[in-house]
């Protein structure tokens, strides 16, 4: 019969190695800001600005990617919260209805450009001369 050892150290009892992370994240109810430091597969750990207050059940949106978690709060220690991962959903796709307010904010997190617009931008680099030939690069 063997023993399973019982630390006081989360990171100790976890079956998943984390991988540290810096990825920008929002967590709902609320659109309250913080940074994933390190996740896996079942959770992350997410580190506010400050201590902040909020219930049981969160969801927890990857801003760049737009992958949503619902969530469930394991364990709080001043400004970070470590969560274990419930349902993932894809924001890019069909969501439930509990989705749609979560969802429009992601979809409507950055301007949308026409080509137009985007080719006017004085960031945007015309290669096209570069392609002909006409320009070379020093």
């Amino acid at each position: 019969m063997s023993r399973v050892a019982v630390s006081a150290n989360p990171a100790d009892r976890r079956t998943l190695e984390r991988v540290p992370t810096a990825l920008r994240a929002k967590v709902f109810p609320g659109s309250i800001d913080c940074v994933i430091r390190d996740y896996n597969d079942r959770g992350a750990r997410l580190e506010f600005s400050q201590p902040i207050v909020m219930g049981e059940q969160i969801v927890v949106v990857i801003w760049s990617s737009g992958l949503a978690y619902e969530s469930v709060i394991r364990w709080r220690g001043g400004a970070q919260v470590g969560v274990q991962f419930q349902v993932g959903r894809d924001l890019r796709r069909p969501t439930p209805a509990h989705f749609a307010a979560i969802r429009s904010e992601w979809m409507n997190r950055r301007p949308r450009l026409s080509r137009r617009k985007l080719a006017k931008c004085a960031a945007m680099i015309d290669d096209r001369a570069a392609r002909r030939g006409a320009w070379k690069p020093v």
